[in-house]
């Protein structure tokens, strides 16, 4: 009896710990995904900015 406490025991704790693997994933996913944004918009504007220079 003892030995299937046990392996849901280390079942359950598997399980805990990947969650907590996918939450820190995720979490760096979407801290990441404001960088990125802001280097696209940058891009755009630089793009932009030189498409004015061309035009003028």
């Amino acid at each position: 009896m003892r030995l299937g406490m046990r392996l849901k025991k280390k079942n359950g704790q598997n399980l805990i710990e990947y969650a907590m693997v996918a939450s820190i994933v995720a979490a760096t996913v979407i801290a990441m995904s404001v960088y990125v944004f802001r280097s696209i918009q940058a891009t755009q504007q630089a793009i932009h900015a030189e498409f004015r220079e061309f035009n003028d």
